[in-house]
């Protein structure tokens, strides 16, 4: 008979899916992965990319055994010889330099809460260096803490009270696919959605409306609604009194010059009347935040407005307003376990790889995990230099990532499948879930905590980390706060914060976002996530040999350009190769490439904007014909 395991899936997505693994009968290694049936918003389904994992599990790319660089390459060496070189390394870095001279480096490529454990190790070295923000969803998160002083969580559950959903710059249908089902039975009580977008995605095509506007302009677009529902009356009675500073918030709305404004969204008066007349017309109405729309300059301050537009449409007093964004995924993470840090310095995410060797203490080693900022970064070409300043880096993971292939030693990491129990939140749903064990690791690969315990034994600090794990595991199966609801699901006691009973939000007392930064006329290079791979990690995705880049029709028939044409994507001496596609609904003046193709992020420009966020569409590219030899080549 086949067996059943409970499991999750570890991607950085909002729609967190149990998972439930299914073991063939008297095979050690033959799975399918089926969709758990408790999160009432799963459906019974899971999409391509978590399908994927019954191949990606077992891919020839798996590494297998600790690599490490030697001047012709790749070599094979014991696990023992890896945590002795990597242990001397570390102890020669924090002696000469001080363990702020060692980066940790970790992001989302697992959403498990075991990966945070590693940190013991360097906590006990006496501190390390760590990026500050994320290149996701930092800067978003930081306007809605200036609104509230955290992030309010909105539960799934309350859009079933709304009457309208606004999907500001948020492709669902592409990045967020559990929310589908949900939106279609919208549209079948006889409620809407509409959406705010840059250029056509499936989103816009299946929402009633859809209203275009020019990159960068979301907040100046949220300060003209607010204006607007002020000045005429609309705002939900007693919005004053849950704000702070509404008074003066009023007198700024009332300074705005409308018009200049509204010819930077690129919308006309009578589309912003009939956008305001929507909203007003949909209330309850949830707005649904895109994590494009923050990666600008203002991206901070844009949702620092749309949470003021939340309580001017009365997210104080009538169910189902807010602002749906993220939450801690990491809410239920047993801090406790972890011992405090003496000495903790955080680098921006988005450009500490332009400083790593020129900081007061300059970084020495670096481990990556869960990460590849070579890849995913902004301004990749120069993430190199930074490797070849440091005196030694290591990589854990479950392939040669483009990081990997930087670093000087490279370890075999065990999958999700192949490790547990374990957990993981989600930034959208309120449920936990716990995974097992399914299969072993291939070859000589290992848990994560296994291997930072061997680590940890090389330097003498008697830490393991494994045991932490069952410590985790026992505290979460324990606690007041969940509630087993079967196949590893756990529902959980978390506060929703758009309720009558939310403090007073703080309104912005400046109202001038700031403006991008574009010194040399070139056209805005927008970057989008895709359905068919997360963040730009397109494993198992069969790449075609050109990118293609999309623009407006008025932007190639100015360059004397035609669909199809190959073209170059150019930011100073960096160049990729493209194909040119024409999307009739964009405006002139920005162009738009899928993440993760090739070289994609060497035409991104680092920088950090406010709350340690990644400008990633700061950046600015020409777009020409390929030469003709090129084109032969």
């Amino acid at each position: 008979m086949d067996e059943i395991i409970p499991s999750a899936c570890p991607h950085d997505c909002p729609d967190a899916c149990s998972f439930l693994v299914r073991k063939a009968e008297g095979s050690k290694n033959r799975i399918t992965i089926e969709s758990g049936k408790v999160i009432p918003f799963q459906e019974g389904w899971i999409c391509l990319k978590g399908k994927r994992w019954e191949r990606r599990y077992r891919t020839q790319n798996r590494l297998k055994r600790p690599l490490k660089k030697n001047g012709n390459g790749w070599v094979e060496i014991s696990w023992d010889d890896a945590w002795t070189i990597w242990a001397n390394h570390l102890m020669e870095a924090t002696e000469k330099y001080g363990p702020q001279a060692n980066l940790f480096y970790q992001s989302a490529g697992s959403q498990y809460f075991s990966k945070r454990l590693g940190r013991e190790i360097f906590s006990a070295l006496g501190g390390y260096s760590e990026p500050a923000g994320s290149l996701c969803g930092a800067a978003g998160g930081a306007g809605l803490k200036k609104a509230f002083g955290h992030i309010p969580v909105y539960a799934p559950e309350k859009l079933y009270q709304v009457k309208g959903i606004l999907l500001w710059g948020r492709n669902v249908f592409d990045t967020h696919p559990h929310l589908v089902p949900l939106l279609t039975g919208l549209k079948n009580r006889s409620k809407a959605f509409a959406a705010i977008e840059i250029r056509t995605t499936r989103t816009t095509e299946a929402a009633e409306r859809w209203w275009r506007i020019k990159p960068g302009t979301d907040a100046i677009l949220a300060l003209l609604l607010c204006k607007n529902i002020v000045e005429s009356g609309d705002a939900a009675s007693g919005w004053m009194e849950h704000s702070e500073k509404g008074e003066q918030f009023i007198k700024l709305l009332a300074e705005l010059d409308s018009k200049a404004l509204l010819d930077e969204t690129g919308l006309s008066q009578s589309d912003l009347s009939d956008l305001c007349r929507w909203i007003l017309e949909h209330r309850p109405l949830a707005i649904y935040g895109g994590y494009g729309i923050q990666r600008y300059y203002n991206g901070s301050f844009t949702f620092h407005t749309l949470a003021s537009l939340a309580l001017l449409l009365g997210s104080f007093k009538i169910p189902g307003t807010g602002v749906v964004f993220g939450k801690d995924e990491m809410r239920f993470f047993p801090e406790d376990i972890l011992k405090p840090t003496a000495l903790k310095r955080k680098v921006p995410v988005a450009d500490w790889h332009l400083r790593a060797s020129t900081l007061s203490s300059p970084i020495k080693t670096a481990l990556f995990t869960c990460s590849n900022p070579a890849k995913q970064g902004p301004e990749t070409d120069r993430f190199p230099r930074a490797m070849e300043s440091m005196d030694f880096s290591v990589c854990i993971d479950l392939e040669m990532t483009e990081t990997a292939a930087l670093c000087d030693l490279v370890l075999p990491a065990a999958c999700f499948l192949e490790e547990g129990p374990d957990w993981r939140g989600s930034w959208w749903h309120t449920y936990l879930l716990r995974s097992e064990k399914a299969l072993d690791p291939p070859g000589q690969a290992l848990p994560e905590p296994v291997i930072m315990t061997g680590l940890a034994d090389k330097l003498g600090l008697g830490i393991d980390l494994e045991n932490m794990r069952t410590k985790m595991d026992r505290i979460l199966l324990e606690s007041p706060e969940t509630e087993a609801l079967g196949e590893g699901v756990f529902r959980t006691k978390e506060s929703h914060g758009w309720t009558k009973d939310a403090g007073p939000i703080k309104l912005p007392e400046v109202l001038h976002p700031e403006r991008s930064r574009n010194d040399w006329r070139g056209l805005r290079f927008i970057t989008v996530h895709t359905a068919e791979y997360i963040n730009g990690q397109n494993w198992g995705v069969n790449e075609d040999l050109l990118n293609a880049v999309f623009v407006s029709p008025l932007e190639g028939n100015r360059r004397g350009l035609r669909e199809g044409d190959r073209v170059r994507v150019r930011k100073k001496d960096v160049v990729i190769h493209a194909v040119l596609r024409f999307d009739k609904a964009m405006d002139s003046g920005y162009c738009v490439m899928v993440q993760g193709g090739k070289g994609t992020n060497m035409l991104t420009t680092a920088g950090t904007s406010p709350g340690y966020g990644t400008p990633f569409h700061e950046s600015f590219v020409v777009l020409e014909a390929e030469p003709e030899s090129d084109e032969n080549a």
